[in-house]
């Protein structure tokens, strides 16, 4: 683990703060199968009806599925919906 990270994972257990709001780490929250919220993303890199691809820190969040729409893209904020089949992690080493 990176200096860092340690570093941040320190701060969030002192302060008693979630770690994905120190640590820059994403979040996905998802409601059902209609509807998908990613939180600390750093863009979109495909999108499609049937595939959007955002980055995040250590990869890429590939999210799969029919009638997909990007409803809200806010910096740090993505909103999904459509029929969502599948979400996947597709980790960059």
């Amino acid at each position: 683990m990176a200096r860092k990270e340690i570093v941040s994972k320190k701060i969030a257990d002192i302060f008693d703060l979630p770690q994905d709001l120190v640590a820059d780490l994403f979040r996905l929250t998802l409601l059902g199968r209609g509807q998908l919220f990613v939180e600390n993303h750093k863009g979109i890199i495909l999108y499609d009806r049937e595939l959007i691809r955002i980055s995040v820190k250590g990869g890429e969040i590939v999210v799969k599925g029919q009638d997909l729409q990007v409803r809200t893209v806010y910096a740090h904020e993505i909103f999904i919906e459509g029929l969502i089949d599948n979400i996947g992690l597709e980790v960059l080493r």
